[in-house]
């Protein structure tokens, strides 16, 4: 128990104490739930990991009561109506198995298809490689950017390219994806669609569209459609989503009956206006028996003896630490922005909270490697690399780097970190280990940094650069690494501004320029250039864009000291920046998320930043108390 002991403090950096105060917690308490999300999925034993929670419970008979069982939290909202309706390479609709004959049968009959793959297909990392070589020479992604959202993404983006035929169906037509591929077809959104999700207990509930579908976009399944008939399979005649619906449904009838969990055989009949009018429900719905309730509360697993299986599981080790690459790498989302950011980033609300990709990295890592806040890092694997701005956070530990996973070739030069993510995968599973790859971390050093503002989409020609929406136009960070002659040229070209003579001011020896384009009185470009990162106020010059503006006040680069600078912004619903939450904290003595909420607005709303007030006040000096 021991040398367990000692293995397991070694495995997790926890201390032996906090490990057994861990074990007794779960000991003495009854009701526990365990869950979890893609720091466990997202790793090359991530079907162990899972299984080792599963374990946890069987063990201890908390599993299917009040309180108790392991709960999984999916990055999709629909993750689990995806799986149920066979979104996957391994497995056929309904919980259906790909490699059992009686199972491959049963479905062949039902849709009347005349052969029935009797093998896995390639998962999403071996799919891509198979487009590489030539083995698939037809691609059709749906709603997905892989160009930028998979590991050694560089590769991927070559592979799509390869690929003889892609078809691309998205709601965006400027995608890193859609840029390489061959037919572009336009769906509807979630918003457009008409159909049917599936939380994570289970709870099917009608999607009914509130906006009209845009142009010339289709849903899905209707394209699908289209496309299946014109190829001869006239089995998919569908003209309506309740169709599909009641097709679907039948099918999990089967399912019952060949001893899966699934069914909602109830439905199979729902007439078109019950569909429409369909309440949210939990399957089971059989077509005789109870609806909905716990599973597995009083055993009956599902499993050919109806007994719970509890695996053996083994530690798979992260990759050896290696000179060339010594820093582990973590990828993960930010507050503001979702996925590859194709919609998020098109918000002015939202990219005013991080407006550009940045790498965390521990205090002290940060001096050994002589990285100054606000510079420049670049981070490099065998697959790629990527530069992002640097910030020193104790968050992250001593060894590791975050980088978040959402910029794209779109909106930023070099920020797409899964180009440097290796493609290790889970051997059961398939899903890649999106957190742990070796890197390498040094600083990336420029000739020069710029902050610009302009009215009109800024199109860069440097080494680095990030730009993000902002209400009026757009914000830009840029860096180079070769000197420019002429930065009324380059802001010219940046900016599209041939023509427009700016108001300028230039240090030569110093390597700063400032430069104010105005037009009518009105802002329309600034551009603020320095050999270290630019000091501005980033949050006033961007709102100042369209705005009646003095030469002056716009080539100072902040406000007045009867305008103060609100910062950065935290709480992204009231527009409330981190300096005016700083000092109201420190002014008004704000003690706590509530004081500052009621004193600003600010986290009272979404509460996404909630945790980033709570932060500032913990930070904040401790107020004097008057003499």
């Amino acid at each position: 128990l021991t040398a367990a002991k000692a293995d397991s403090t070694k495995a997790t950096g926890l201390t032996p104490r906090d490990l057994q105060s861990f074990y007794d917690l779960w000991i003495r308490t009854e009701k526990v739930v365990t869950v979890y999300s893609q720091g466990v999925n997202q790793s090359s034993s991530g079907t162990d990991k899972v299984n080792a929670i599963l374990n946890c419970h069987l063990a201890t008979g908390r599993i299917g009561l009040p309180g108790m069982g392991p709960f999984s939290v999916t990055g999709q909202p629909n993750a689990m109506g995806g799986r149920e309706t066979g979104g996957l390479a391994n497995m056929l609709a309904a919980h259906l198995d790909i490699e059992n004959i009686a199972h491959r049968d049963s479905v062949r009959a039902f849709w009347d298809a005349p052969r029935m793959p009797d093998a896995q297909g390639h998962k999403a990392v071996d799919m891509f490689d198979a487009c590489a070589s030539g083995e698939i020479k037809a691609l059709w992604i749906m709603c997905t950017n892989p160009a930028v959202s998979m590991p050694r993404a560089d590769a991927v983006a070559d592979a799509i390219s390869a690929c003889d035929f892609t078809v691309v169906s998205d709601i965006m037509e400027r995608t890193d994806t859609t840029a390489r591929a061959d037919v572009l077809l336009p769906a509807t959104g979630w918003g457009e669609k008409d159909g049917t999700v599936t939380n994570s207990e289970r709870r099917i509930s009608r999607q009914r569209a509130f906006l009209p579908a845009p142009g010339e976009a289709r849903h899905d399944w209707a394209i699908v459609s289209d496309v299946a008939r014109r190829m001869g399979f006239a089995r998919f005649d569908y003209e309506t989503p309740a169709e599909i619906f009641r097709e679907y449904a039948a099918l999990t009838g089967i399912a019952a009956q060949l001893g899966k969990d699934l069914s909602i055989a109830g439905l199979a009949d729902l007439s078109g206006s019950d569909y429409d009018a369909m309440a949210p429900v939990q399957w089971p719905v059989p077509a005789d028996g109870p609806v909905g309730g716990r599973f597995f509360a009083d055993g009956g697993f599902y499993t050919p003896d109806r007994r719970a299986r509890m695996l053996a599981v083994s530690q798979t080790a992260l990759p050896a630490p290696d000179a060339a690459y010594p820093f582990t790498l973590n990828t993960g989302r930010v507050r503001d922005h979702w996925h590859t950011m194709t919609r998020t980033a098109t918000s002015t609300t939202l990219s005013q909270h991080i407006a550009e990709p940045f790498v965390e990295v521990h205090p002290q890592d940060a001096e050994t490697l002589a990285l100054g806040d606000a510079t420049l890092a670049r981070i490099e694997s065998p697959h790629g690399m990527l530069v992002a701005r640097f910030k020193v956070t104790d968050r992250t530990a001593r060894g590791s780097v975050f980088v978040p996973m959402h910029w794209t070739g779109q909106w930023t030069a070099r920020g797409r970190v899964d180009a440097v993510v290796d493609a290790r995968r889970d051997p059961v599973s398939g899903q890649p280990a999106l957190k742990s790859s070796r890197v390498s971390l040094a600083p990336f050093e420029p000739r020069w940094y710029a902050f610009g503002i302009s009215a009109r989409e800024p199109s860069p020609d440097c080494a680095y650069w990030a730009k993000a929406k902002v209400p009026g136009g757009w914000r830009i960070e840029m860096a180079g690494a070769q000197d420019e002659a002429d930065w009324t040229a380059f802001a010219n070209r940046t900016f599209d501004l041939d023509g427009h003579t700016p108001i300028s001011v230039t240090d030569a020896a110093r390597g700063e320029a400032r430069l104010a384009y105005l037009g009518e009185g009105r802002a329309q470009a600034a551009l603020f250039v320095s050999r270290e990162p630019v000091q501005a106020a980033r949050a006033y010059l961007s709102g100042a864009l369209g705005a009646g503006q003095d030469a002056a006040t716009l080539l100072a680069g902040r406000p007045g000291r009867d305008r103060p600078d609100p910062g950065a912004t935290v709480c992204a619903c009231f527009n409330v920046g981190v300096n005016t939450i700083s000092a109201a904290i420190l002014e008004g003595g704000l003690a706590s998320v509530e004081d500052v909420g009621a004193a600003l607005q600010a986290g009272t709303n979404c509460g996404s930043c909630r945790p980033e007030i709570a932060s500032l006040i913990a930070k904040a000096p401790t107020r004097m108390a008057a003499e």
